[in-house]
């Protein structure tokens, strides 16, 4: 009698081992996956309202799972294999930060060349006799989005009381563009040394025009080898989707057998190598 309660207080402790073990496992997980969740949405919500995108951050992650999901099951019905299940679903997982990567670079991108026109219009409201948040007001109200947005916020940080230069450093730090530096730059030292500041944004203005010219000159330069890096980074896929069309029982090795799964890492791993050495080669900085 004693041997069967010890027995079965015995696999009772170990019971309850397990479980507060599980339990313990399953609340750091817990805790992980909402700490994560708390910085991606932070930080996404940070990037849609830097570029004025009107979209939820919470919304934003439900589309990143769904994405994911759906991308991992379109990658196993096509391929049957667990390895493409997961490069499809962590494709899908990539895609939504793609494109708002994607959109705030064109943002960017767009913002730079109506910078000069800033300058210009900068210039000729200082030399009319406006003060400079007047001016940045001028911007805010004549000129189209997105440097527009990006003065009226200024605009509004100064009106609640943000100092001039503070705002500035502020609208840098959202930018961050080399040329937009140089703006704060010339302004601030304008502030503290004084000289003509209508003449100073017309010579920035050129400087940065000059600026643009060297960069579309290196982009002419280089698209053959941005060709090139396309070309053979898209050649391993096709030369896989070839083989696999041609002859199917060639290629399953490669995606059932340990051995194939090893050699198509390696493969992914030398194929991010080149493609990085490949970016490191054709982008020029000015």
């Amino acid at each position: 009698m004693m041997e069967t309660i010890i027995f079965w207080v015995s696999n009772l402790l170990i019971f309850l081992g397990f479980a507060l073990f599980g339990y313990s496992i399953y609340e750091a997980v817990l805790l992980g996956y909402k700490r994560y969740k708390e910085g991606y949405l932070q930080k996404v919500g940070s990037e849609l309202n830097k570029n004025f995108i009107p979209y939820s951050p919470e919304k934003f992650y439900k589309n990143t799972i769904l994405s994911a999901l759906g991308m991992a099951i379109v990658g196993y019905l096509l391929f049957d294999s667990v390895l493409f299940m997961i490069l499809f679903g962590a494709l899908g997982y990539i895609l939504p930060k793609m494109f708002l990567y994607l959109t705030a670079r064109k943002r960017a991108d767009k913002l730079e060349i109506q910078l000069v026109d800033a300058l210009y219009v900068l210039s000729n409201s200082v030399s009319a006799g406006l003060t400079l948040p007047q001016a940045c007001e001028v911007v805010s109200k004549q000129l189209v989005p997105p440097v527009s947005q990006e003065f009226a916020l200024l605009v509004n940080e100064i009106r609640l009381g943000v100092p001039f230069d503070k705002a500035l450093a502020n609208m840098a730090d959202r930018l961050k563009s080399n040329n937009f530096d140089l703006l704060v730059t010339a302004i601030l030292i304008s502030r503290q040394t004084g000289g003509n500041i209508s003449e100073i944004f017309k010579k920035l203005a050129e400087s940065i025009k000059e600026i643009m010219r060297l960069e579309a000159r290196i982009k002419s330069l280089t698209a053959q080898g941005r060709m090139q890096a396309v070309v053979l980074g898209g050649m391993p896929f096709a030369l896989a989707f070839v083989l696999a069309s041609i002859s199917p029982d060639l290629m399953q090795p490669l995606f059932n057998t340990p051995q194939g799964t090893f050699i198509l890492f390696i493969a992914a791993v030398f194929w991010l190598l080149g493609i990085y050495f490949l970016r490191k080669v054709i982008n020029i900085d000015i």
